[in-house]
């Protein structure tokens, strides 16, 4: 933890103001520490470099297991590929303009390949994780300058209203306990003006029918006996696929296809069969949550289902930044 990433943090429950407590330092990294709040009394432990707001990773085990075997595979500049910085575009629809210079938050920043991402496009860039992919996303990305990471509980997010310029969430949030709930915690983060883009699962049909049918017993059996079973059965229901007489069977076992070699298709069948939590939704219920959040400016990209809008200004707001009241009726182009 860098000791500037300070000024963003308050207690997740109180919302008090916390004092920073260095046991070891390494460089400008606080390696281990503590924080303690000054209302509540509450102290938070600085492990291996990352403040932790939470004693357990709960329902998103799977995660920590998987994104720390694999922490490189999704990393763009530890891969050698451009999926994650293509992903990111199709996903939020953000540009070099919109982040540079700019506070982003990043939720469910696994092994932070998005970070990566908008931190090259000139932002600060905080990323949040419940699970312990935050170890890997730290030895991948912790040590950059414009980079933090932190282990928090969507629900209980140690910032203040009003703080980030930008929010992104890509993949993360339909794994929490309710999707909607989860990203209604997200705009009172934003700065006026400030924008949130989300990409979560859509609901696809017989695909989405008989995945769910699958994870009622993949999601119960045991991460690695799972692991195990995927790199047995991706490759043989790939091979089933291309059988005509078998295809459809094949089909009624959804797996990753995406023509990326085999190490990411296990993966993300992984991804697909462990999770607890795996909600699909509709563009229609989606945008009815931008809506309830009082968001403006709501688009639906290319890419479904993902999402952005952008957190719009109260007159008092408006007037303390310097608009007039014929500002906010007739904005200028």
């Amino acid at each position: 933890m860098k000791a500037s990433l300070l000024r963003h943090l308050v207690c997740p429950g109180c919302k008090g103001t916390l004092q920073l407590a260095s046991q070891e330092r390494d460089a400008e990294e606080i390696v281990q520490g503590r924080l303690a709040c000054d209302r509540c009394r509450r102290d938070y432990p600085i492990q291996r470099g990352i403040p932790r707001f939470v004693e357990t990773d709960a329902y998103a085990r799977t995660f920590s297991f998987q994104w720390n075997l694999h922490r490189t595979v999704q990393v763009d500049s530890l891969a050698g590929h451009h999926q994650s910085q293509r992903a990111f575009g199709f996903k939020t629809g953000f540009t070099h303009e919109e982040l540079n210079g700019k506070l982003v938050l990043d939720v469910g920043c696994g092994t932070g390949r998005y970070m990566e991402i908008a931190a090259d496009r000139g932002a600060e860039v905080i990323g949040v994780d419940l699970s312990f992919a935050v170890e890997a996303a730290y030895r991948n990305m912790g040590r950059r300058a414009n980079i933090h990471i932190v282990q928090a509980d969507v629900f209980r997010l140690p910032f203040r209203p009003s703080t980030f310029d930008a929010i992104y969430s890509i993949g993360v949030l339909h794994h929490t306990t309710s999707t909607r709930d989860a990203f209604l915690c997200l705009p009172p983060l934003l700065t006026p003006n400030g924008v949130v883009a989300i990409w979560v699962y859509a609901w696809a049909g017989d695909y989405s029918a008989y995945l769910d049918r699958v994870r009622r017993v993949t999601s119960r059996l045991p991460k690695r006996l799972l692991y195990g079973l995927c790199w047995i059965a991706v490759p043989v229901l790939h091979a089933l696929l291309k059988v005509p007489v078998l295809r459809r069977l094949a089909w009624r076992i959804p797996t990753s296809h995406q023509g990326r070699g085999l190490v990411w298709d296990v993966l993300d069948t992984f991804d697909l069969w462990s999770p607890r939590y795996q909600w699909k939704h509709q563009e229609p219920e989606v945008r009815a949550w931008f809506e309830e959040a009082g968001l403006t400016d709501v688009r639906a990209l290319s890419f479904p289902v993902a999402m952005r809008g952008r957190r719009t200004m109260t007159h008092v707001e408006a007037m303390a930044h310097g608009q007039t009241e014929r500002e906010l009726v007739f904005p200028q182009p």
